[in-house]
């Protein structure tokens, strides 16, 4: 049987069900289905015709597929009705052709769309990096697979003080943020699985004999990466990321365990000062229910007057004379005794607490040195108080440090606020506008423990500060590493140079005396002079000093 077309030639009826046969078979189960069904021959057209408007191809689909689709319906509508010797005007045999290219371009499409809805489900729209599905579904295969301890670990990390960077930049930038520190981590893990479960947070999945040591030395490659600077959207800015470890052990079958024993790592991190990695040990599963009882604890403190200020003198190097003293604190907790702000620190920032603690130190700082003042009126004190990040980031504290030194009448050069180097190169912008206000009111400034962060030379030589404080890290190791002497002694000679003082902590030897003073080195703290003392015992050593114009050596109180 063939068929006639209008321009009088014929198209063998095999070959056009060879066609569409071919045509439909490129779309697989469903187009062939839809054509050739037992006893749907009359609704076949119908359903191709269907599938082509709706939507292999949204564009051109009506031309290039559904009238040719149409016109075939027709002709085999009439040979089903018994006319099998019709004239149609059929398709020319080009337009099958073009049809069944059509529907090879649009089934193309739709396997692209299809392979790129599978990628976006299983990938981070913002890093590229595989999302928390694919890594769940990687590391449940991963310990299914490798039963055997220390055979698969993962790390668990996320941007140190990150909500603090994305509400001070902005979302936009904290996204751009983001995705140069995933391209750090993808360098830094060195082909092992990293993904991102969300928010700030990411994961590196370890596998093969030695999980344990190769997770630690991926996380000290993931820490040296984050020490060169972020440049974002024009910034130039300084990131550190807290990484928790956690390997399998016998006992760990479920992806949630592993990841609970790395996210009590990961607090432990941020505990002991953050930018660092901590192994996940059984003795860490106390952590959770310590932080609660501290943070339950410090709410409380201030009233309860469970806080105390320990104050450690300050002498010049040269002449041995008291010259001032920095506040200390510390925590007379009623259960487990003296502790450290090492301590708790990390969680009153975590809730907000040191906002009110930090009020409470400075008032009482400033108070005791007026009272010394008021004892040795000739005794030209200072007093340094340590201003911790969520307390700098208060707008209102150049006002609330003017109010301070008005209730307690203490002259504003009577008083030097410490800041860290990691404080004050987060938004630089508003740093130097808080210091300059700072620096109006009269108020010493100074840059504590400088040499542990990341300061650079252009950036140090603008801020408003007249005092270093060099880490008592380089003090410690005089004369006992052979680097340590260089480095002291040209910290001393920048600031020198900037016209800053220098102070040195953690004067412990003579010889670390000797050799200060032989570098220039004019002030100095440390337990050769004194260890921190009590309010009371420190008025008695600020007594006991002969008069301003013949001081003497300060008299070392243990």
């Amino acid at each position: 049987m063939r068929f006639r077309s209008g321009g009088g030639w014929r198209v063998p009826l095999g070959w056009l069900w060879a066609s569409l046969f071919g045509a439909a078979a490129l779309g697989g189960p469903a187009i062939h289905a839809a054509f050739f069904a037992p006893g749907r021959l009359e609704l076949a057209a119908e359903a191709g015709a269907a599938v082509a408007s709706a939507g292999l191809a949204a564009a051109a689909a009506d031309r290039a597929i559904r009238r040719p689709l149409l016109r075939i319906r027709s002709a085999v509508l009439q040979v089903q009705a018994g006319d099998l010797n019709l004239e149609a005007p059929l398709s020319p045999v080009r337009e099958i052709d073009e049809l069944s290219a059509d529907l090879r371009r649009s089934l193309a499409s739709l396997q692209a769309s299809t392979d790129s809805l599978i990628y976006r489900a299983f990938h981070d729209p913002l890093t590229e990096l595989p999302n928390r599905a694919m890594f769940l579904a990687a590391f449940a295969r991963a310990l299914s697979e490798e039963r055997r301890p220390n055979r698969v670990a993962i790390l668990f990390m996320d941007v140190d003080r990150f909500k603090y960077l994305n509400d001070t930049l902005g979302h936009g930038v904290g996204d751009q943020l983001l995705s140069v520190f995933a391209q750090r981590l993808v360098g830094a893990a060195e082909g092992h699985m990293v993904a991102r479960l969300g928010g700030d947070e990411f994961t590196v999945l370890v596998r093969g004999e030695g999980a344990a040591s190769e997770a630690v030395r991926v996380a000290r490659r993931v820490l040296q990466a984050l020490r060169r600077p972020f440049s974002v959207a024009g910034q130039e800015m300084f990131v550190s990321s807290s990484i928790g470890i956690a390997v399998n052990g016998p006992e760990d079958r479920t992806t949630t365990e592993l990841l609970r024993k790395a996210d009590v790592a990961l607090y432990r991190a941020k505990s002991e000062g953050r930018a660092r990695f901590v192994v996940y040990s059984a003795e860490l599963d106390a952590d959770p229910a310590e932080r609660f009882d501290l943070d339950n604890g410090l709410r409380r403190a201030v009233e309860r007057k469970e806080l105390q200020l320990l104050y450690q003198p300050i002498v010049d190097l040269e002449t041995g004379a008291l010259v001032g003293m920095e506040a200390l604190l510390r925590w007379n907790h009623p259960h487990r005794g003296v502790l450290s702000p090492a301590t708790f620190i990390a969680v009153a920032e975590e809730t907000g607490e040191i906002v009110r603690i930090g009020n409470w130190v400075l008032e009482e700082a400033c108070r005791e040195t007026a009272r010394v003042q008021q004892l040795r009126p000739g005794l030209p004190l200072t007093v340094s108080v340590n201003i911790s990040a969520a307390e700098f980031r208060q707008a209102d504290l150049p006002g609330r440090v003017q109010r301070v030194l008005e209730s307690t009448g203490l002259e504003p050069h009577a008083l030097t606020l410490e800041l860290t180097e990691s404080v004050l190169l987060h938004d630089t912008a508003a740093a130097m506008a808080s210091l300059d206000e700072l620096g109006r009111l009269g108020v010493g400034l100074a840059l504590d423990d400088f040499g542990t962060g990341y300061s650079s030379l252009s950036y140090l030589q603008r801020l408003p500060v007249d005092t270093l404080k060099v880490d008592q890290s380089f003090v410690g190791r005089l004369g006992a590493d052979p680097t340590s002497g260089p480095l002291t002694r040209a910290i001393v000679e920048m600031g020198h140079a900037l016209g800053m003082r220098v102070v040195a902590e953690g004067v412990e030897t003579e010889w670390q005396l000797a050799y200060l003073r032989e570098i220039g080195c004019q002030l100095g703290q440390g337990r050769l002079f004194a260890g921190p003392l009590a309010s009371g015992q420190f008025r008695r050593l600020a007594a006991s000093l002969r008069p301003a114009a013949a001081w003497g050596p300060l008299l070392r109180a243990g």
